[in-house]
Formats: structure tokens, sequence, C-alpha cells
């Protein structure tokens, strides 16, 4: 989903990925109403209006209230096959659970928050809380819609192709940080969907958009890596060259790690197990300095990260480590302190 321009007050220790995940959860449970009160029927004119200017869907506008929603419902059902096709992971795990649930379920996370948002965009489901917990209402019409939209045998065929372009994507995310999404979307219109027009091209981007990270820029839409806290670093280093993607191999998988970050990173977590304060793991915390690590922290800046996850100081070992990861580890973004070794 499109990110909110963040000011890192608190240094490194908020450009963690973690950092940014809490933060936004909690920015988007704060803004919501109770659940209900999202539904299309509760909208007022007004009200509608502005959903439709925000909205996914392209839903010409008409002079009376209830003539806009059958409008509105005339056009997410006409395309609920490809919609229902082409939801992200989240959100279609999130759909199923909801019509096992009778239509509505809970949200769990900040993953499945966002994807909350973005099934609010493209299928009018509503979002809102209850007893302080956030819930996902779909509408009466595209609960009994989707379900037979599910159940297609083409669904499971276009579903394991999204699932091969979304691991591939991924670790092509993982290895340069950030790219426009132009390309993905041509490759999904055209590997994926088997056709070209209008509305497959629409619905692939958003499909993009739903699934990653994403941000405009001056030239179009920037698709982002989780853990990159401040694209504006790529921007301005001009990452957003076509042609950086191949077509997909069936046995690529998505990539968390570099073949030669594997050793690093394993260094690391043995020198901080046995150190760490309770509920901290030594894989997740290696893997958040890794992190920082890609987007330009300096060897200061990763070393406070990791003392706030110990019981003991830093020790040699642990700064040995510590040091081959910074000085090894292929980044994102070069980092000022030692441009040379990038």
């Amino acid at each position: 989903m499109f990110r909110q321009e963040e000011v890192f007050v608190g240094g490194w220790q908020d450009k963690t990925i973690e950092a940014m995940r809490r933060r936004r959860f909690e920015q988007m449970i704060s803004q919501l109403p109770p659940l209900g009160s999202e539904r299309l029927s509760m909208l007022t004119p007004g009200a509608l209006a502005r959903k439709l200017e925000q909205s996914w869907q392209s839903v010409p506008r008409k002079p009376m209230h209830a003539q806009q929603l059958s409008e509105v419902f005339r056009c997410v059902l006409g395309s609920i096959e490809l919609q229902a096709d082409c939801l992200s992971r989240e959100e279609h795990e999130l759909v199923e659970r909801a019509l096992v649930l009778g239509g509505s379920a809970c949200i769990e996370d900040a993953p499945e928050l966002e994807a909350a948002r973005a099934l609010s965009l493209r299928l009018w489901a509503s979002m809102g809380l209850v007893s302080g917990r956030p819930y996902i209402e779909l509408e009466a019409q595209i609960v009994h819609a989707v379900a037979k939209a599910f159940a297609r045998p083409e669904h499971e065929r276009v579903r394991q192709r999204l699932d091969a372009f979304h691991s591939y994507l991924t670790g092509t995310l993982y290895r340069v940080g950030a790219m426009d999404d132009r390309q993905p979307q041509q490759i999904i219109v055209r590997d994926v969907l088997g056709g070209e027009d209008g509305l497959r091209e629409q619905i692939a981007r958003r499909y993009l958009w739903a699934s990653f990270d994403c941000m405009d820029y001056s030239g179009g839409v920037m698709l982002l890596h989780p853990a990159l806290a401040d694209p504006q670093h790529l921007l301005r280093a001009g990452r957003r060259q076509p042609g950086i993607l191949m077509p997909p191999q069936d046995d690529f998988l998505a990539m968390d790690i570099l073949p030669e970050e594997i050793p690093v990173q394993r260094d690391l977590e043995l020198a901080i197990a046995g150190g760490l304060r309770d509920g901290h793991h030594a894989q997740d915390v290696a893997r958040t300095l890794r992190f920082l690590c890609k987007q330009g922290a300096p060897l200061g800046a990763m070393a406070e990260v990791l003392q706030e996850s110990l019981i003991v100081y830093i020790t040699p070992s642990m700064r040995g480590a510590l040091e081959r990861m910074y000085y090894t580890t292929p980044k994102w973004i070069e980092c000022a302190e030692h441009p040379a070794l990038q």
C-alpha cells in the first residue's frame, strides 16, 4: 500500500521494519470508526462521493443516491472474477476468512490491516472497531459473488501464476530496493492474465499496489522493499531504469537474503545468541541489522540498535561479526561514512 511520508525523529531505531510497521498499524487503528459506520448504505451522498474519488473502481456518476449505489455494485460485480483473481496474498487470506465467518473477520496484524485498506478501495469493504479491535466487513452482494469467483477452476490457475510472479518480484526488490511499477504491471498483464486491455492493466496495477509498499514520485509509482525506510535516496540516485526485470523462471524463489549474505548473518546470530533480552531472537535481530545495513546505516548506528536488544555490552566477537556484516553486505543506499566500500 501507499506509504505516508515519515519523519524519523528517533534516528535509525525508527527505521527498522518492525518500528515502521508498528507506527503504521497504530496510526491506522487510531483513525478507524466503529464497524458498520462505513457501509455503503450508511454513507451520506457527500460521503459516498468522497469514497468514489478515493476508490480503485471507475464508477460513472449518477444524479440520485440510490442510482449511485446501484452503479457501484454494477461496476464491481461486473469485474468480480478478475478482481478476485488479482487480490494480494494478504487480501485473499483475509477475504477467505471473512467468507468462512459470514462476511466479517478480525484483523490480526499490520499487513492484514493494510490488506483491509486495499479491499475497502477495490471491493467496497468496510473497516472498523469492535471493542477496540479492528474488523473488516464485506458487503452482502460481494460475499456471494466472491465465493463463486473463488470456486472457479481458472481462479486457482491464475493464483498459482501470481504466486510465482510475487516470489520473483519480491526477490528482485530485495536485490534493488525499489523500482518503477510499470514493467511488473506489463508482465502480469501478459504472462499472468494472458491478455491486454484497459481493465486488466488497471487491476494488475492495483494488485501491485496492494501487494507491495509503494509511493508516488514525479515519474509514476515506485514499488519498495518493506525495509527501505527512506526511498528518496534511491530516487535521487536514479533507481528507476527500465529493463530491470527478466521473465521469471518456474523455479524462482522469493529471496529474503542473498547467498553471500548468509554466512555473515549466521556469524552474527551465533555471536549474539545467549545475550539477548527476553522476546528477542537472534535470527530476527540479525535480519533487522542486515536490513539497516542495506539502506546505508553507519556502523555506529547498527551497534546502537544491537545494544538495545542485548542484556550485556557488545562483546568483541559480536562487534567483529557486526563489522563483517557491515563491510560485506551489498547495499541499496550508499553509506555516507564509507562510500568507497559500496
